[in-house]
């Protein structure tokens, strides 16, 4: 079948929420109820191989329905909010076309803004230009690099956390390839949600402390379940400054079986800079619009969810 064009005027609904907050518990529960297909909002999900430390989906959770965008990336392999786009666009023609229920389900809340914003267009941009800029900021120290942010975008500087060097390399990015500042395109820019599609958020939260005793549980479940394993085995056929093996988790092993760290060590560190990426994604989460805040318990969402999708007759 052929397929369709934009669907304007339909939603995609994404149910996100920070890192074990229990978005699989909800998706086998709602998978029950209609055609589900969930699409993955994750941006650790897609390296191929990384099944334990990532928490892809297992094999019961598999059955209860078809996930998408999930281990297909090879951990070498960068993998971009344009790229997810255009993979989300083809899968939801398809899964439309086979009267499915196309559901987002992550915590990737850049994926989620490539999708409802589209791009900046950055004056200048060609692809060889950014490859030199992007590697001569990268030889920055940190410290240049925020000061020359500060100078040429001040707006950016005090807006990007200190520690975030990502986002700071990508504002003074934009700034040598157009003369222009993050801050001045940024405003300029206006929206173009993929396929005219509306992305309602159902955001999935519970208690701090409640969560960290989650996280804290879950990492040891890991551990106890070969991920120091899948780790070194990846290791014989990837860098491990790989964008798969760099990634939360793995890189604390990666140390760990490199001497840096203790093994009485390692679930702690893991902890650790899961709660902090947690925090992070709960602060994104907080800002985004078109958002309604649920337990995951809470008893209404099912029903509220299922109807966001058209029914037959």
């Amino acid at each position: 079948m052929a397929a369709p064009g934009p669907f304007t005027g339909q939603a995609c609904p994404a149910l996100v929420g920070p890192t074990a907050v229990g978005k699989t518990a909800l998706v086998t529960a709602l998978a029950q109820r209609g055609p589900l297909e969930v699409i993955s909002l994750d941006s650790r999900q897609i390296y191929r191989g990384l099944r334990i430390g990532t928490a892809q989906p297992t094999a019961a959770e598999l059955a209860t329905c078809p996930h998408h965008l999930i281990d297909f990336v090879d951990p070498d392999e960068k993998y971009s909010g344009a790229r997810f786009r255009a993979d989300f666009e083809r899968l939801y023609a398809e899964i439309r076309n086979r009267d499915g229920w196309p559901l987002l389900v992550g915590g990737a809340g850049m994926y989620l803004k490539a999708l409802r914003e589209g791009f900046m267009d950055i004056p200048g941009h060609a692809q060889d230009k950014l490859e030199e800029v992007r590697a001569r900021v990268g030889a920055w120290p940190v410290e240049r690099l925020r000061r020359q942010l500060k100078l040429v975008d001040p707006e950016s500087h005090h807006r990007i956390h200190e520690n975030d060097v990502y986002r700071a390399q990508r504002a003074m990015e934009i700034y040598l390839i157009s003369g222009q500042t993050m801050t001045r395109l940024t405003a300029d820019h206006r929206p173009a949600p993929s396929l005219g599609l509306e992305f309602p958020a159902f955001v999935l939260q519970r208690p701090v402390p409640e969560l960290d005793a989650r996280i804290a549980r879950r990492t040891n479940s890991m551990l106890d379940s070969g991920w120091i394993e899948e780790t070194e085995a990846a290791l014989q056929d990837h860098d491990p400054a790989g964008p798969g093996l760099a990634s939360i988790g793995y890189r604390e092993i990666v140390r760990f079986l490199g001497g840096e760290i203790p093994r009485a060590d390692l679930a702690p560190a893991i902890v650790l800079v899961t709660r902090r990426y947690a925090k992070r994604q709960r602060t994104w989460f907080r800002h985004i619009s078109q958002a309604q805040c649920h337990d995951p318990h809470d008893p209404d969402l099912l029903e509220f969810l299922r109807k966001q999708w058209p029914q037959k007759g």
